[in-house]
């Protein structure tokens, strides 16, 4: 995932979609640990702030190149056979 968005920004493209989500979940859940929350505590919250699926942080292409990390939930959920 990072290196989708670090080549979103070195060609100047715009993030959308599972890119955004991870972005903004991993940004808000830094920004909670920060403060002193374990990443057991910001993980859910940082979820809840932004009110998406845990399920939208990985992009497909993330989901199809690592399948021993994401079960059938991911896959489901994105259309994945």
């Amino acid at each position: 995932m990072i290196d989708r968005l670090q080549k979103a920004l070195d060609s100047g493209q715009k993030i959308s979609d599972a890119d955004a989500s991870f972005y903004f979940h991993e940004l808000k859940e830094a920004e909670l640990m920060e403060k002193g929350y374990d990443w057991g505590t910001a993980h859910p919250m940082a979820i809840a702030h932004y009110g998406v699926s845990q399920y939208s942080f990985y992009h497909p292409e993330v989901i199809k190149a690592y399948p021993e990390d994401f079960n059938r939930n991911w896959r489901k959920a994105w259309g994945i056979d």
